[in-house]
């Protein structure tokens, strides 16, 4: 009789605490499909509100479509040293991308002083994407959309200018031998 006392006790906590693990669960599920639907739905507000990196993912894209780059970034920022590595990658390929986007509502002949720092972010997040995720192709394409619009320097050809004393050199991009236009 005494020890009917104690076990009972044991494994009334027990079920209770089984019970409060299958409610969290439930919970978490049900959340998770609303999230998906509202993903589906194309409504993002709605799926910013699922609790988790997924929903702050989801915050951040919203701004990135609202053209909100700036905030859509410090938004991603936060997720950016995830340990989920499909997240990790859609986060440096968005980063990425709202860099070029803005890059792209910027005339790169009159404020090219404001493009060309967007086009290095770019490429940096870019690469950053590929040390994470090489095999990533939509990644690859827009690096290399990126390198079309600025040129690593590196990939230049250095000449010397004659009667220059300083070692620094200069980059040409037309070829020195070729005739001029």
């Amino acid at each position: 009789m005494a020890l009917k006392r104690p076990l009972t006790v044991m494994l009334v906590m027990i079920a209770v605490l089984s019970g409060a693990g299958v409610a969290r669960e439930v919970a978490r599920g049900w959340q998770l499909a609303h999230y998906n639907q509202a993903l589906a739905a194309g409504e993002l507000a709605r799926a910013a509100d699922y609790a988790g990196d997924a929903g702050r993912f989801a915050a951040a894209y919203a701004l990135q479509q609202a053209g909100k780059f700036q905030q859509a970034r410090i938004a991603y920022a936060k997720l950016e040293h995830s340990t989920d590595i499909s997240l990790r990658s859609a986060v440096l390929y968005n980063m990425g991308n709202t860099y070029l986007e803005q890059v792209a509502g910027i005339d790169m002949q009159k404020d090219a002083d404001r493009a060309l720092p967007l086009l290095e972010l770019a490429k940096s997040s870019y690469r950053a994407l590929l040390r994470v995720a090489p095999e990533h192709w939509d990644g690859r394409y827009n690096l290399e959309r990126a390198l079309q619009l600025l040129p690593d320097v590196g990939e230049q050809k250095v000449m010397n200018v004659e009667g220059r004393r300083s070692p620094v050199r200069t980059i040409n991009s037309v070829d020195p031998e070729g005739a001029l236009p």
